[in-house]
């Protein structure tokens, strides 16, 4: 009977650390991947200028918003364009103009929220958020993701569908090899999410949840 080869088996380790290195890259993970978020085609824009974009969350109903705090952490300037009640279907519509105004070689994405409250599908919010991505590769924009933290209390009745949105997410993140950050488990105590960093609506974070989506995103520089 032969004996295993140890040189093979080691090989076969490094592979698999290889190859699951590589699906890390990509798609969400527990923050933002782990750093090394680059633009090597900036075109016009400057890679020190960071836009996050998309809704109240975004914006912030508790000041200062994420992108602020975020600014101070990774010291490059992080433009708040965050609209209140904003849907994934407009930020699709205006994003050209953002990236235009703005300048910026990076693109947080946040949106489809308020998409599910007005009743589109998973698919419609998707496609939305696809072309957004599309409007930012073709400005020499590198784009990033994000999911939402489940909605809770008086509006646990998105949470399904909130659910549903975020598996679509880190499934556009995973097709076109982007960054995304997981704010559905930022915002878990255990398997749940945490009361603690919501305001009393159950949907807009707090100053704490704020500094733990700024911390997130901040991961990915």
């Amino acid at each position: 009977m032969s004996r295993p080869n140890p040189f093979k088996r080691l090989s076969a380790l490094l592979l698999c650390a290889a190859l699951a290195g590589g699906l890390a890259a990509a798609g969400c993970g527990g923050g933002g991947g782990g750093g090394g978020l680059s633009n090597d085609d900036p075109g016009g824009n400057d890679l020190n200028v960071v836009i996050a974009f998309g809704d109240s969350l975004t914006a912030g109903e508790v000041q200062p918003a994420y992108p602020s705090i975020l600014s101070g952490m990774i010291g490059k300037n992080v433009t708040n364009d965050g609209s209140y009640g904003s849907t994934a279907a407009a930020g699709s519509g205006r994003c050209s103009t953002v990236i235009s105004k703005r300048k910026g070689a990076y693109m947080l994405v946040l949106y489809g929220i308020n998409d599910i409250m007005f009743g589109r599908s998973t698919s419609q919010i998707a496609g939305s958020l696809e072309s957004i991505v599309n409007t930012c590769r073709n400005n020499h924009v590198v784009p990033v993701l994000a999911t939402y933290p489940i909605p809770i209390h008086g509006h646990e009745i998105f949470a399904g569908a909130t659910y549903r949105l975020n598996n679509a997410i880190r499934d556009l993140a995973g097709r076109y090899g982007l960054k995304c950050v997981d704010l559905e488990k930022e915002f878990l105590d255990g398997s749940d999410p945490d009361p603690a960093l919501y305001l009393d609506d159950g949907l807009h974070p707090n100053a704490e949840g704020n500094r733990i989506m700024a911390i997130a995103f901040a991961d990915l520089f």
